[in-house]
């Protein structure tokens, strides 16, 4: 039940507007718990089967996959015009009429994008000349498995206006346990980067399968462009920040790719992939807060709260995270992913400011989202792209492939900085220092003592592990010296989400 839908309870309008915020808190909270074990579930799955490759497959091999799924993206970014974001963000009840103009709507886009890039595959081994010969039989396979995909699009939109987090959490497990499983049996039976296509087919497969299964919602023959037109409003805008956001990161598969070959693109993805992990948290709270936060958009003292809470409770826990990871980061490589993957440590420790500072600036970003601000942002990431390419490719010139992540310090600078003066002058005011120095502090000292410690001992993975806990336990203890009522807010904030105790 979304909250336009909720019951009035009170004639008392701010009542009533109170009433309905409690029992979208408790939706969210709710929403955020499944996907936090959902995210337990997916990342020991991801971890688990990504060493397992990493110790199977060479960095070429992740670097072909990379490049031809990222052709695959590239082209998908237009068989959508973001109707999907518009739904969500949409006040109000959907009209049947709506869902379903919506889907064929992009089911036309989806088909069309499908038989370009079907028809011009060939053009793939121009671009990339070292990419091996069957690579445009992959293009086409995951061209398939894209098509596929599309299909659950507006059930998996129902269940996200609904908050039902629980249900899209069984989905996403099917979807990485399929991925992953049949990546593995492929490699081992020595498919090398077909592993992957394969793997990214079955999953298109089961979790169309699946979503239907738990949202069994059926398009009926109507389309009326009229009808969603003001869906398409917010959606180009908010699509484009998509693209942009796409051709920003596109420096790593396209240029990185043909400059420096498959092998490069395989390290960079591998040192990104590694700095991200911690991005479980980020992406849980992220999937909850745009539905939440947008309705209490008009709210906008409440929406400040909101996101200072919401900057508070994630960088408890990134911070942390992160300074571990990259203290430890020589250790964790030699001992689980095997030293063929060294060369990436130093574009890893670039790559680790995003996860670090996401704690910060996804809650600033969805908070301007959540405003209908999609324009804005669209202006913003425009810069981006030229920044990350005018900077990203005269430093992988220079440096080589670990250039391509040297803009990333910087740019998480700038956008925390502008999302926050956005926010200000639409009347929502957030302080992010106080709500932020505390755990940044601790974190640092506690990366640093480990650092240290780590640099006098033989890691074995029984050392490995006695550090990361020790990390963790000198960081907490830190923090309760300097912000003892931080600790104690998470702690309800985890019950809340956990479903224990009071509601409240």
């Amino acid at each position: 039940m979304v909250l336009s839908e909720l019951p009035d309870k009170s004639n008392d309008p701010e009542e009533s507007h109170e009433d309905n915020f409690q029992a979208l808190k408790a939706k969210s909270l709710a929403g955020i718990g499944s996907l936090i074990k959902r995210q337990v579930a997916t990342k020991v799955i991801y971890l688990v089967a990504t060493v397992i490759l990493a110790r199977l497959l060479t960095p070429q091999s992740f670097g072909i996959y990379a490049i031809i799924a990222f052709m695959v993206q590239f082209f998908s970014t237009f068989g959508d015009v973001g109707l999907g974001a518009a739904l969500i963000q949409k006040k109000g009840s959907l009209s049947r009429e709506e869902l379903a103009t919506t889907f064929w709507l992009q089911q036309a886009l989806v088909w069309t994008v499908a038989l370009l890039v079907f028809a011009l595959a060939p053009l793939a081994k121009l671009i990339y000349p070292q990419l091996p010969a069957n690579a445009i039989w992959m293009l086409r396979v995951m061209v398939i498995a894209f098509v596929i995909a599309s299909l659950k699009t507006i059930p998996a939109i129902l269940l996200e206006r609904d908050i039902r987090f629980d249900r899209i959490a069984q989905v996403d497990v099917v979807e990485s346990l399929s991925f992953y499983g049949f990546a593995v049996v492929f490699a081992w039976l020595g498919q090398d980067a077909w592993s992957f296509v394969y793997a990214a087919l079955a999953r298109s497969i089961l979790s169309v399968i699946t979503v239907y299964l738990i949202s069994p919602w059926r398009p009926s023959f109507t389309f009326r462009f009229s009808g969603v037109a003001e869906l398409v409003r917010f959606g180009l805008p908010y699509q484009g920040n998509n693209v942009l956001a796409f051709v920003k990161d596109a420096v790593t598969p396209l240029f990185v790719g043909t400059y420096a070959g498959p092998a490069a693109v395989g390290y960079v993805n591998w040192a990104r992939n590694f700095a991200f992990a911690p991005l479980m948290i980020s992406e849980a709270f992220g999937r909850v807060a745009f539905p939440a936060f947008s309705r209490i958009q008009d709210n906008k003292e409440l929406l400040g709260r909101t996101i200072e809470r919401s900057i508070r409770m994630m960088t408890l826990v990134m911070f942390p995270v992160t300074a571990l990871v990259v203290a430890l980061a020589p250790e964790l490589t030699h001992l689980v992913y095997t030293d063929k993957w060294l060369p990436g440590i130093p574009t890893f420790y670039y790559y680790c400011t995003s996860p670090a500072g996401i704690g910060v600036f996804l809650p600033l970003y969805i908070g301007i989202l959540s405003l209908g601000n999609a324009r804005i942002i669209l202006l913003l990431v425009s810069g981006l792209v030229i920044f990350e390419w005018g900077i990203g490719v005269p430093c992988v010139m220079y440096f080589g492939f670990v250039g391509v992540a040297m803009t990333q310090p910087i740019t998480v600078s700038i956008f925390t900085f502008l999302y926050k003066v956005i926010l200000a002058k639409n009347g929502v005011r957030v302080n992010l220092t106080k709500n932020i120095l505390p755990q940044f502090f601790a974190a640092v000292l506690a990366g640093i003592a480990i650092k240290l410690l780590a640099i006098k001992l033989v890691v074995n993975f029984v050392i490995l592990g006695a550090l990361l806990l020790a990390g963790g336990f000198a960081y907490l203890l830190m923090l309760l010296a300097v912000k003892k009522d931080r600790v104690d807010e998470f702690v309800e904030y985890a019950k809340s989400i956990a479903g224990i105790g009071a509601k409240k």
